[in-house]
């Protein structure tokens, strides 16, 4: 009697899933810190992932398969990115003293952001002026830098989901190999 794909899904062998997302994480967050393209490596970690999964297992895939392990590799691989980040930001601001340069390419860039949007609508600097005094502050630079950790953190579980349902459905009608990894 043969299993259906989607109780195969349901029978997914999670710890061989979760060690090879580790296996892929670490050097994807690495990447991704240290160099640009980061929706490239995180789009082929997924794929390298369940690639690795069904090595490991010889179960069968498929977009969904594909899809849980590249997202699964791509929320630890995002948590190690902003580890990282975060040790690397602070190095550079306590370690090598580079606060102060920090602070002025952050608000130098939302100053830069502020007189394009009031070029565009000179009406908003006159309608609220409050908005670009937060957006100069401490306060503003710090939230607008957690929005952007955070949307990039999302759209690194995103592009490694994806890569690993292109993965699962690649994989899906290829004869499984045999060996641990």
């Amino acid at each position: 009697m043969q299993m259906s794909l989607d109780r195969v899904a349901d029978m997914m062998r999670w710890r061989s899933a979760v060690s090879a997302a580790l296996l892929v994480a670490v050097p994807v967050a690495l990447l991704s810190d240290l160099l640009s393209l980061g929706a490239l490596w995180v789009f082929g970690g997924g794929f390298i992932a369940v690639y690795l999964y069904r090595r490991r297992t010889a179960a069968p895939t498929d977009g969904r398969i594909g899809w849980r392990i590249g997202g699964l590799m791509g929320v630890i691989a995002a948590i190690l990115w902003l580890a990282f980040s975060a040790i690397s930001m602070l190095v550079q601001r306590y370690v090598m003293h580079q606060g102060a340069a920090i602070d002025a390419a952050l608000r130098g860039a939302m100053k830069k952001a502020l007189d394009t949007v009031n070029q565009q609508n000179p009406a908003l600097a006159h309608q609220i002026p409050w908005f670009a005094h937060f957006w100069l502050s401490p306060s503003g630079v710090a939230t607008i830098f957690l929005i952007q950790t955070t949307v990039l953190a999302l759209a690194m579980v995103l592009f490694s989901a994806l890569g690993g349902a292109l993965g699962g459905s690649y994989q899906r009608n290829r004869p499984p190999q045999s060996g641990a990894i």
